[in-house]
């Protein structure tokens, strides 16, 4: 039995090690929560993250406005990520490859069919060397009278949580994370990060860097000590005490 034990920490520390040597590079999968949009002041949290990153980090963010997980894969774009995905891999590194749906699911089907468009993903990513992690959806900043966040999503983020337990993936709960966030800072504050005043679910220039700081965050928790992220003590203590930056 300690020699197995012995072999299985070996193969351990083997794997850690050669993760720690090969450089990182990160494909970002999902909607406009996630894509950079062109337009000023305006997108998802793509930008934020990527930022995040010691400068020369391939950071490819292949989200797309008005994507569900069917639309993504029947219009090509997944081809698009996958392109991306295997160009990185072939250059020798650790590709990890986030999957962040729900807005627009939510809207034409129940979770069970974004979870299984999610989990054809996982497979047809990992099947090309590709690390998936999963994403559950930032929240909308809808609050109720009493400044508790109107959570309509959730629903599809439980869905993604049980794709990421079912396929053994890494999961970054950012719609756990995000509603703790907006709620503690409350709705003023919550809506100064909205990218027109009644859009509580895109972004302008400062909800990208909030929100981009909080996944790198969850990013490093799930791969600590593995991955190029440049701390930011400061915004990173306002996340987590719940302290507007903006």
């Amino acid at each position: 039995m300690l020699t197995f034990l012995l072999a299985v920490l070996t193969l351990s520390l083997f794997v850690t090690a050669r993760s720690l040597a090969r450089p990182t590079s990160f494909v970002l999968i999902g909607d406009s929560t996630t894509n950079n949009n062109t337009v000023p002041n305006s997108g998802g949290w793509g930008n934020g993250f990527c930022n995040s990153l010691v400068p020369g980090t391939p950071c490819i963010n292949t989200a797309h406005d008005g994507a569900t997980t069917g639309s993504f894969v029947a219009s090509g774009l997944f081809n698009i990520s996958l392109a991306a995905i295997q160009g990185e891999v072939s250059r020798g590194r650790r590709t990890l490859v986030t999957i962040q749906f729900g807005h627009n699911d939510q809207k034409i089907a129940p979770p069970e069919s974004m979870g299984a468009n999610m989990t054809a993903m996982v497979e047809q990513i990992r099947a090309i060397s590709g690390e998936p992690v999963l994403v559950t959806s930032l929240t909308r900043r809808t609050f109720f009278s009493n400044g508790t966040i109107n959570d309509a999503l959730g629903p599809w983020a439980d869905e993604t949580i049980l794709v990421a337990q079912e396929q053994d993936t890494h999961l970054l709960d950012l719609h756990a994370a995000s509603i703790k966030y907006v709620e503690a800072i409350g709705p003023d504050a919550a809506h100064r990060l909205n990218r027109l005043p009644d859009d509580n679910t895109h972004l302008n220039a400062n909800g990208t860097i909030v929100f981009g700081r909080m996944v790198a965050n969850l990013m490093a928790e799930s791969f600590p000590h593995q991955l190029p992220i440049i701390p930011n003590p400061e915004l990173s203590f306002n996340i987590s005490h719940g302290i507007a930056s903006f």
